[in-house]
């Protein structure tokens, strides 16, 4: 396709980018501080702060007579912040304008004496909420007011540039799906809908910042087309014990339940650390398909209404102990449980009016439960030859098992009954995976300027899909061999990959690499033998750009080819009915896709845009229809498009109305472009999207918060299926106690109920035109409280987390 647009774009944005950087005057701060008998007091740290989040513009400390010069600072409203051990802290707000001076000068500032005792204080400045680094952008969690309280989830979703869709439990980042989730550098390997739950009951109080990397380097694993989300938890280096306990309780249209509790410890040469989370919900949802069929003059056409009162019950443990052998080596052992039980009622309405002369109305009510249940353990070894060369070793276990079984019961109500049918369907599956990962990298610093790393990885893989489906016809139960399938799978990933960091001055790092990859997977079954065998390798380059300008400007190029492999749950051989006539099914032809993507961004202070582009081949695309017009069955499974090439722009930005009300505006826009590839006829389309979330936060005292926000999804493209805008509005209000130690919130979530997901299919050379409504009604009002507790004693100690990356494979419906 033509790209020239993107070229221009490109070109303008880098334009209008660096002009603003050289026109723009500076305004110098000078002043003295003293106490009140007008002695000098030296050492006093003076910050200007961004009246929008408190984030670090600029600093310094004044000399021994009291005196202080702050220079280069641009106009705009700031706050200044001066401290000092043994006297209240001064804070003010300050206007510079250059047009009328380009000094602004303070004179004399009065600090009044503390009558508090101190133990120890050490001064520090607080990290602005986003930094943009040279492969990642960083949201600084802790430099946000109202993450006291929140789970990760909410944190992670009004995140720039990230997308997350409740109803269908998806991630995308800048447009893109295909997201993959890290905890402090290891891969969450869960089902996306579990890890979802797990963030939600996870506090946000335990984070430190969220990265985003659009463009991983070459060090971590090529899967994952959209990138990487790495959240980081805070690095409790102090001796002593630290920990957050915490309860939810709310209603939607029944009750949900949750708890957390989190506890770490450390000591000289040993760190534990526990966390646990349980969550019950009793909720509803609704579903509603229909789709019409044009053929030989006559519109067929059918049509499901389903009702369904599932329970959800989440529970999520992860237990671990670090252990230092030594000064320079440590040893970590981590193991993580999870256990989800879906447990649903449905009943759908069914009407199939299939001909002039008949139409068929059924009601089917089914059962059905979906157990996953897994167990990780972890062994890491890192040790230190010198402070800038490091040796990590990992290996890692991880098990999983799926039960699934189901039971349909369908009534006839009125129309001709086909004396072949089926009355009562049962369906059993069973899935078991096994995964064994090693893992080894090395870290050499070569000198000042350049440092150099690599690393190798080998991945076995094991699952087996056995799907049994029987019928009830006639009063006799035999087994559908159209949907009975049995399929193992065994795959090896070996990679590779070198990688070099390099600082030629201060305002410029570069980072380089390649990542090799090789695929060795053999899919086969009983009845059909080998059906899918296959060995391939491929290289995965990369390339950062960073360069920095005067203040707290920069402007960053990255690119990087990434690869997402369908998951197990995609390949699978499995089969869920809808209704007697409509499926979701697994797909085992499918191939994994690969992008290449490309990025410009430009950061000032806490203003950041980003312009992408990326190009994708065989893009896996879920929920496409597929019609077979000799059975009249409609299956809905994934698929590989020919190609998908995704045009994005992510900005964001604060909107300072008073001290007491901070506004913060993420938005998205997309163009995509795509063309299918399962079809007997496939097209080509075009589609363009949209989406934001606004935080709207009003201090109402100081520890009194109340927040308003929302967010806005525009129509998208899932492949040849278009869905509807949806959106949220949200209500909240925090109280916090004890200087921030307890935490109570009430919110109220989607209060509008337009978080419905909506989508259509056309397809006019099938004749075929469809819709499907899921809506899982999030409306709800929930109240939670939560409570840090702990000690230290102010002491560091030398263990440090190893390092693991290893990609979620394990797919969920």
């Amino acid at each position: 396709m033509n790209v020239h647009p993107l070229l221009w774009f490109t070109g303008i944005l880098f334009i209008f980018c660096l002009l603003p950087v050289h026109a723009i005057s500076q305004v110098q701060i000078i002043g003295t501080v003293s106490e009140a008998d007008n002695t000098p007091i030296p050492s006093a740290n003076v910050l200007i702060l961004s009246p929008a989040d408190s984030s670090l513009v600029k600093g310094a400390v004044t000399d021994r007579d009291g005196q202080f010069s702050i220079e280069n600072v641009e106009s705009g409203t700031y706050i200044i912040s001066i401290s000092m051990i043994g006297f209240k802290e001064h804070e003010r707000s300050i206007v510079l304008d250059d047009r009328n001076d380009s000094q602004l000068n303070l004179e004399r500032i009065i600090l009044q004496e503390s009558l508090e005792q101190l133990g120890e204080v050490v001064a520090t400045a607080r990290r602005p909420l986003y930094e943009q680094q040279v492969d990642r952008l960083v949201v600084n969690v802790q430099s946000r007011i109202t993450t006291s309280g929140s789970s990760a989830l909410e944190v992670l979703e009004k995140s720039p540039g990230v997308q997350l869709n409740r109803q269908s439990n998806n991630l995308s980042l800048n447009g893109k799906s295909g997201v993959i989730i890290m905890i402090n550098d290891k891969v969450v390997r869960l089902p996306l809908e579990a890890v979802i739950t797990m963030l939600n009951g996870m506090s946000s109080s335990n984070i430190e910042k969220i990265e985003l990397i659009t463009t991983p380097p070459a060090r971590y694993d090529a899967e994952g087309n959209a990138g990487i989300i790495n959240i980081r938890m805070k690095d409790y280096t102090d001796l002593g014990y630290t920990g957050t306990i915490g309860t939810d309780v709310g209603y939607n249209s029944a009750e949900t339940l949750g708890g957390n509790f989190s506890f770490s410890s450390r000591k000289r040469k040993v760190a534990l650390l526990l966390n646990y989370s349980i969550s019950y919900n009793n909720s509803e949802e609704h579903m509603f398909s229909e789709r019409f069929v044009t053929e030989s003059g006559f519109t067929q056409n059918v049509r499901t209404e389903n009702s369904r009162d599932p329970i959800t019950a989440v529970q999520n443990l992860t237990a671990g102990i670090e252990y230092a052998i030594t000064k320079d080596t440590d040893i970590e052992l981590i193991l993580t449980g999870y256990r989800r039980l879906w447990d649903t009622a449905d009943f759908s309405e069914n009407l199939n009016h299939s001909s002039p002369g008949q139409l068929q109305t059924m009601e089917q009510r089914i059962q059905e439960k979906n157990l996953w249940q897994n167990g990780i353990l972890n062994l890491g070894i890192d040790h230190a030859f010198r402070s800038d060369r490091t040796l990590n070793l990992d290996l890692d276990y991880l098990y999983y098992n799926n039960s699934n079984p189901s039971d349909y019961q369908i009534d006839v109500l009125s129309g001709t009954i086909d004396p072949n049918s089926a009355d009562i369907i049962n369906v059993e599956k069973d899935t078991p995976l096994s995964f064994w990962v090693t893992k080894m990298d090395y870290r050499h610093g070569i000198s000042e300027y350049v440092s150099l790393e690599t690393g190798i990885k080998g991945t076995f893989s094991n699952f087996s899909n056995d799907v049994r489906v029987n019928e009830r016809i006639n009063g006799t139960f035999q087994m559908n061999n159209l949907f009975s399938n049995e399929a193992d799978q065994n795959e090896f990933i070996g990679a590779a990959y070198v990688a070099s960091n390099i600082t030629p001055s201060e305002s410029i790092q570069i980072n380089a690499g390649i990542r090799y990859e090789y695929v060795d997977r053999n899919l086969s079954s009983p009845d059909e033998g080998s059906i899918v065998d296959l060995q391939t390798g491929r290289f995965f380059p990369s390339l950062f750009i960073q360069k920095g300008f005067q203040g707290p400007n920069s402007l960053n190029f990255s690119y990087s080819r990434r690869i997402t492999r369908p998951t197990f749950w995609d390949l699978a051989p499995f089969v869920f009915f809808i209704d007697p006539n409509t499926f979701l099914s697994g797909n085992s032809n499918l191939k994994s896709a690969i992008s290449d993507n490309f990025s410009l961004g430009f950061s000032r202070n806490q203003f950041l845009v980003t312009l992408s582009y990326s190009h994708s081949s065989d893009e896996i695309a879920p929920w496409q229809p597929v019609y077979n017009s000799d059975t009249d069955n409609q299956t809905y499974s994934t698929q590989n498009l020919d190609y998908l090439d995704t045009y994005a722009l992510t900005s964001s930005f604060p909107v300072n109305l008073s001290r007491w009300l901070n506004i913060r505006l993420n938005a998205t826009g997309t163009y995509q472009f795509y063309r299918s590839a399962h079809l007997e006829d496939n097209f080509s389309g075009e589609a363009a999207g949209f989406n934001a979330n606004i935080v709207n936060t009003i201090t109402l005292t100081d520890n009194l918060l109340f927040e308003v926000s929302g967010m806005y999804i525009s129509k998208s493209v899932w492949g040849i299926t278009r869905s509807s805008p949806m959106g949220t509005l949200d209500l909240g209000l925090q109280k916090s106690f004890s200087d921030g130690q307890g935490t109570l919130r009430l919110r109220a979530n989607d209060i509008l109920n337009t978080n419905i997901l909506q989508a259509r299919t056309n397809l006019e050379s099938d004749g075929l035109s469809s819709v499907w409504r899921y809506n899982r009604d999030f409306r709800s009002v929930a109240i939670s409280f939560s409570w840090n507790f702990g000690s230290s004693d102010f002491e560091n100690v030398e263990v440090n987390s190893g390092s693991a990356e290893e990609q979620n494979r394990v797919g969920i419906n």
